[in-house]
Parts: C-alpha cells; sequence; structure tokens
C-alpha cells in the first residue's frame, strides 16, 4: 500500500495513457466501420453470358444512391484506342439510323421520340445495362468509321481489349467518382469472341488523386 501511494501520481498516468490508448483504438475501429458504409462502390460486370452477346451490367452496390453521368468505353486496337461515351448508347444509335440520307423526316422524329439514355439516378442495390457488348462493339466501330464483318475488322486491325468506365455523382458529393474494368477479347474461329475480366474486380476511384483522373476522362470526351 505505501508503493501505491508514493507512486500514485505515476500510476494515474499510465492510467490515463492507457485508456487513451484504448478509446483511440475503439474510435479507429468505428471510423473504418463509418468509412467502409459511406464509400461508393460501383461494380461493372457481364450477364448472360461470357462473349459478345453479354449484357454490360452496371451495379450500384453503395449505401447511397448514385447519378450516372458517363459510360466510357475505349477498345484497344493493334492500330491504336478508339473511345466514345456509351451513356446515350440506344439514342446515338437511332440516330445515326435516323440521319442516313434515305431517312425522312417524319422517320427521323418517331426515332427520336423513341430514344432512351442511360444517365439518370440509380438507387442503392440497383443495376442497369448500355446493351450489349456486341451492339456497343459495333457503335463503337461504327462512330470511328471501322468496318466490321462478324464482329471482326474487315482489314488487319487486332481486338485486344474493351475498358469500360463508368463516372457518377454519389450521394450528395460534389465531385464525380469512377469505375473501371478492363475485358480481354478472345477471338476464336468462326465468329465467337470471348470476353475475359482482366481483374477480379472492378476498380475504384474514389480519393482525391483519382477523382482528379475521372475528371481527365470526362476532358478527354470534350477533346
Amino acid at each position: 500500500m505505501e508503493w501505491l501511494s508514493e507512486h500514485s501520481k505515476a500510476i494515474t498516468a499510465i492510467t490515463s495513457i492507457l485508456t487513451l490508448f484504448v478509446w483511440f483504438f475503439y474510435a479507429q475501429i468505428l471510423y473504418r466501420n463509418f468509412a467502409r458504409t459511406r464509400r461508393p462502390r460501383i461494380i461493372i460486370n457481364r450477364g448472360h453470358g461470357n462473349d459478345l452477346t453479354s449484357l454490360c451490367l452496371i451495379s450500384n452496390m453503395s449505401s447511397e444512391p448514385i447519378f450516372l453521368e458517363h459510360i466510357i468505353v475505349t477498345l484497344h486496337t493493334s492500330k491504336g484506342s478508339l473511345t466514345n461515351d456509351m451513356i446515350d448508347f440506344e439514342a446515338d444509335h437511332r440516330q445515326d439510323k435516323a440521319d442516313s440520307e434515305d431517312s425522312s423526316e417524319a422517320e427521323h422524329e418517331e426515332r427520336r421520340q423513341g430514344m432512351q439514355s442511360s444517365q439518370g439516378p440509380m438507387l442503392s442495390g440497383s443495376y442497369s445495362h448500355v446493351g450489349t457488348f456486341e451492339a456497343i462493339l459495333k457503335r463503337l466501330c461504327s462512330v470511328h468509321g471501322v468496318k466490321l464483318e462478324r464482329n471482326r475488322p474487315m482489314d488487319d486491325t487486332v481486338f485486344h481489349f474493351l475498358d469500360i468506365r463508368v463516372v457518377a455523382i454519389y450521394g450528395s458529393e460534389d465531385h464525380p467518382i469512377g469505375a473501371e474494368r478492363r475485358f480481354r477479347l478472345h477471338m476464336k474461329e468462326g465468329d465467337s469472341c470471348t470476353l475475359v475480366p482482366v481483374s477480379l474486380d472492378t476498380k475504384r476511384y474514389a480519393n482525391r488523386l483519382q477523382r482528379w483522373r475521372v475528371r481527365q476522362w470526362i476532358r478527354h470526351l470534350d477533346e
């Protein structure tokens, strides 16, 4: 007892420090759990198969809704890269047909009224798609003047990878977030082509540096 009385100040100080460390440890756990629930989570994947006829699915697994702004598709070939915004993919596809020389104004107006867009809010736990990978590939090649025959280029161009990038606004945040996934195109004999994800998961762009890169994606679309 005398020893405790003599060292009571030191014991109190050590106890206070240990208590502080315990509270700091629990605060870290609480903060990590809170940050994990607040972290945006967008998944890009195939649906209904693993070839070009499969759907390009976009799922919002975040705890809050997101607003889809852009779906940027880049095709990497042996002769360079082809990029286009597919957020209004179906609308653009109809628009191309409506703008042909043989189309009348009435047909143009009818098709314009039937336009659809993937742009808009997406609730937590919901998903959407922008058509099949085959339609995306054909649309992208059509925009850049690449002629296809049975989903293959008519010249000696070789298709390597297809990048799908999503730009969205998360909850009430001001700056956009991003998600990206790359698929390898395995061209087989005949007309078949297999889509193989290069990574096991969708890459997330949510911190400050990554969001700067997402803004660069948007700027490149306007160039």
